[in-house]
C-alpha cells in the first residue's frame, strides 16, 4: 500500500511538470520560428511584392510665351513713373494743378531774388569796404579838399564830410538862423549817415523773409499735394504702397525745395549783416570825428 501510494505521487509531481513545460513551449515557439526564419531573397525577374517606384522627374518651371511677353504690334509701352520736379511740374501742369504751380513760382522767385541780392550787396560791400581803407590818409591830409579828393568822387564817406562842410559855411536867415551852425552840422552828418545805413540795410528784409517763410511755403505746396494725391487714389480705389509712395513722394519735393531756398537766404542774411556792422561802424566814427572837426573850426 505505502508503495502504491508513493508511486502515485511521483506521477502526479512528472505530469504536472509536463504540462508546464508545454505551456511554456506553446508560448514561445512562434517567436523562435520567427527569428529563425531566413530572408527570401528576390526573384531572379526582378518582381517583388512591393510596388516599384519611378523617380520624379525635374520640375521645370513654366515660362510664358515669347509672344506674351512681347507687345502686339500697336500697343503703346507704358512709361515709368517720373516723381522727380521736372515730372512733378509736367504732372501739375497736365492735370492744371495750379496751387502747385504758384507755389513752385513764388518759391523760384524767392531764389533768384536771393541770388540777387547777395551778388549785389557782396559787390556793394566790397566798395564801401575799399573807401573805408582810405579814411586814415583823410586825416593824414593837409586840407579838407586834399581830403575829399583822397576819398574820391563817389565814395559814402565823402558825403558825410560834404555834407558837414556844406552847412559850416551857410548862412541861414529867419527861424534857421535860430539853430546853431554846429546844431546843424551835426544834423547834417546824421542825415548822411543815415543814408549809408540804408543803403547797407537794402534788400536785408528781402533774405529775411524768405529765411522765414519759405520752408512754410514749401510746406504748403507738400500738403496739398498729397491731399490731392490722396484724392486721386481715393477716386480710383487703388491704394497699394506703390501707386500712393509716388505721389506722396512728389509732394515732398516741394518741401525740399523750400528748404533748399531758405537755407542760402539764412546764410546770405548772416553773412552780409555781420560785414554791414563793421562799414557802419567805420562810417559812424568817421562821422562823429568829422563833425568834432567841423564844429572846433567854427569856433576859431
Amino acid at each position: 500500500m505505502t508503495m502504491a501510494y508513493r508511486g502515485r505521487g511521483s506521477m502526479r509531481r512528472m505530469s504536472a511538470l509536463s504540462m508546464l513545460l508545454a505551456v511554456l513551449a506553446v508560448m514561445f515557439s512562434p517567436m523562435m520560428a520567427s527569428a529563425q526564419q531566413p530572408e527570401t531573397p528576390p526573384p531572379a525577374g526582378g518582381f517583388s511584392m512591393e510596388e516599384p517606384t519611378t523617380p520624379e522627374a525635374p520640375v521645370v518651371p513654366e515660362t510664358a510665351p515669347a509672344d506674351a511677353a512681347a507687345p502686339a504690334e500697336g500697343e503703346e509701352v507704358e512709361e515709368a513713373a517720373d516723381y522727380s520736379i521736372m515730372g512733378m511740374l509736367k504732372h501739375a501742369w497736365e492735370t492744371q494743378n495750379w496751387v502747385t504751380l504758384i507755389t513752385f513760382g513764388t518759391m523760384m522767385i524767392m531764389l533768384v531774388g536771393t541770388i540777387y541780392i547777395a551778388a549785389t550787396k557782396a559787390i556793394d560791400q566790397i566798395m564801401l569796404q575799399n573807401h573805408a581803407k582810405k579814411i586814415a590818409a583823410f586825416w593824414d591830409a593837409n586840407t579838407l579838399d586834399e581830403g575829399l579828393e583822397i576819398l574820391g568822387r563817389n565814395s559814402a564817406f565823402r558825403n558825410i564830410a560834404e555834407g558837414a562842410i556844406a552847412q559850416a559855411n551857410s548862412a541861414q536867415a529867419g527861424l534857421g538862423a535860430r539853430i546853431t551852425r554846429s546844431d546843424r552840422m551835426a544834423h547834417q552828418v546824421g542825415i548822411e549817415l543815415e543814408r549809408v545805413n540804408s543803403r547797407l540795410q537794402g534788400g536785408m528784409a528781402f533774405l529775411a523773409t524768405v529765411g522765414a517763410i519759405c520752408p512754410f511755403v514749401g510746406l504748403f505746396g507738400t500738403v496739398v499735394g498729397i491731399v490731392y494725391a490722396l484724392t486721386e487714389i481715393s477716386r480710383t480705389g487703388n491704394a497699394a504702397i506703390t501707386v500712393v509712395a509716388g505721389p506722396v513722394g512728389e509732394a515732398l519735393n516741394m518741401t525740399a525745395i523750400g528748404l533748399a531756398v531758405a537755407v542760402p537766404a539764412v546764410i546770405f542774411y548772416n553773412l552780409l549783416g555781420r560785414r554791414n556792422k563793421v562799414i557802419y561802424d567805420s562810417a559812424r566814427h568817421f562821422a562823429f570825428d568829422v563833425d568834432k572837426l567841423m564844429a572846433s573850426s567854427a569856433k576859431a
